[in-house]
């Protein structure tokens, strides 16, 4: 195995991220991560205290590539901002890399593992769907200034609820379900049925 000096830390916090969204945090061991880090535990642990402080330094990691990311390609830089919600939904039935299986979300699969109830773990993901939530909020402000969406709906509830939506979503991907399109389509179609009947 190498030496820790070798490594950076955006590498080994890329390495252990991916680990993790792959396989969940609770199934990886310490000899995962000296395997997928090409550390030794005791190297590991006096960079990381411990599995936990690791694993939220990969969420925020995640959050900092992934979903900013994300949030800019579908949502801040989409011209018609109702279409960029539906297509920030309609990515997570895509792979992510090469693999065709999907990953669903780290966020979304950390909160369903025990170690998403330890704090410092369960402050990063709150963080990413903090996040998440923001740029849907926006999103819908924007929709409701071009008329797509009902401008008397409150968009901090909208955001929230299309949130609780994804989670569901990301739950159900994860789980092996891609035939999910036809909900999406109807979630943003109701979304947007109110102003057309107004």
């Amino acid at each position: 195995m190498g030496r820790p000096a070798k490594h950076e830390l955006d590498e080994v916090l890329r390495r252990a991220t991916r680990l993790f969204w792959a396989h969940g945090s609770d199934a990886v061991s310490t000899r995962d991560l000296e395997e997928a880090l090409d550390l030794r535990a005791p190297a590991i642990y006096r960079r990381f205290r411990s599995k936990n402080e690791l694993l939220a330094r990969c969420v925020d990691h995640y959050v900092d590539t992934v979903i900013v990311t994300r949030v800019r390609r579908f949502l801040e830089d989409a011209d018609d901002p109702l279409q960029g919600l539906h297509d920030f939904f309609t990515s997570t039935l895509q792979p992510y890399g090469r693999k065709p299986r999907l990953r669903g979300c780290l966020l979304a699969n950390t909160a369903a593992h025990a170690d998403g109830q330890v704090p410092e773990v369960r402050d990063a993901i709150f963080r990413g769907w903090r996040l998440i939530d923001s740029a849907f909020q926006q999103q819908i402000e924007r929709a409701q200034r071009v008329g797509q969406v009902d401008p008397d709906l409150d968009p901090e509830a909208l955001s929230q609820a299309l949130v609780m939506s994804l989670e569901g979503l990301l739950t159900l991907v994860r789980a092996g379900d891609t035939d999910l399109r036809p909900g999406i389509d109807m979630t943003f179609r109701l979304l947007a049925r109110g102003r057309e009947n107004g």
